[in-house]
């Protein structure tokens, strides 16, 4: 899991569990909306790239959250995350307990991590308490004789589905805070799937169960895939952070002129009111907004900011 998205579980941070995303972002220690974010990175991105994330932000759904007890393997690990990514689903929880041991691998996500939201637990129970607490239903991949097949639960309510150690399987907190356990119904000879393999199996299950009953999987508002779009635009233009940072230092390059004068008419404004509960009229040589010794530094700050866009990958 890349670090810079891993966070440990804390009582403050539970409110975001089921959409980890909000109007605000934090950019080098500065707030700034996500508005804000897309009219300054939006044009560093081809319109190819910007239509690619916006087909998959219209498919993209936190309703189904894949949580993984204990891996061993960190290729099965990063194997969940490409098959997340590539069902529409944004999300993959892991449990590492302090006690757990971990084999690296070469696999890798094929880059899918960079477009997911993780998030690291040490404790089975605290994550699977505060998921139920989001509203999710708990479904533990476990064979038993209560159990039902996966295409039995119903994966257009919001669900959170764990699987365990490839060798011992889940846990039996996991057990014990079950909804449900559930198993994939097999053929042959064989008695369980690869942990990958039986994530990708679970997540199809649940992407075509949300299209035949719904009609679609994704299931974003209009305002959480704005917010998502930023949050993709940060991650996918280089030198993302440095670029706001400039932007929010000094004049626009002039793609960013638009943004620039709505800024700049909501100065006029606010000055406006400012004079009028004072009791006076700016007085005639009184400038709002830039200055022109600033209006003409545009260009050449422009210049300075060209260097540090650049197109996403």
């Amino acid at each position: 899991l890349p670090p810079c998205r891993a966070v440990h579980s804390h009582p403050q941070q539970l409110s975001n569990l089921v959409f980890p995303h909000s109007e605000d972002f934090s950019v080098d220690g500065r707030q700034v909306t996500c508005s804000r974010l897309i009219d300054m990175l939006s044009a560093s991105a081809t319109e190819e790239r910007l239509e690619k994330m916006q087909q998959v932000i219209d498919r993209r759904s936190y309703s189904v959250l894949p949580v993984v007890e204990g891996l061993y393997d960190m290729g099965n690990l990063a194997a969940v995350c490409r098959s997340a990514d590539a069902m529409g689903f944004g999300a993959v929880h892991c449990i590492m307990r302090p006690t757990d041991n971990y084999k690296k691998s070469q696999r890798t996500s094929a880059g899918a991590d960079k477009w997911l939201d993780t998030r690291l637990w040490d404790s089975t129970e605290e994550c699977l308490r505060a998921l139920k607490g989001a509203g999710y239903q708990i479904v533990v991949t476990h064979l038993s004789a209560s159990s039902v097949t996966v295409q039995d639960v119903d994966w257009t309510r919001p669900t959170a589905f764990v699987l365990g150690n490839e060798s011992a399987g889940v846990s039996d907190t996991a057990l014990q805070l079950a909804d449900h356990t559930a198993i994939i119904p097999m053929a042959g000879f064989v008695e369980s799937f690869n942990i990958s393999v039986a994530a990708a199996l679970i997540m199809y299950e649940a992407q075509q169960q949300r299209i035949r009953r719904l009609g679609k999987s994704g299931d974003l508002t209009e305002q959480q895939k704005q917010q998502l779009l930023a949050s993709f635009l940060l991650r996918g233009v280089k030198n993302s952070s440095m670029m706001v940072t400039q932007l929010l230092q000094r004049p626009p390059p002039p793609h960013q002129m638009r943004f620039f004068k709505d800024q700049q008419r909501d100065d006029h404004h606010q000055d406006g009111q400012q004079d009028s509960n004072h009791g006076h009229q700016p007085q005639s040589g009184q400038q709002h907004g830039l200055s022109a010794g600033r209006l003409e530094a545009t260009s050449a700050a422009a210049d300075q900011v060209a260097k540090v866009a650049t197109h996403i990958d």
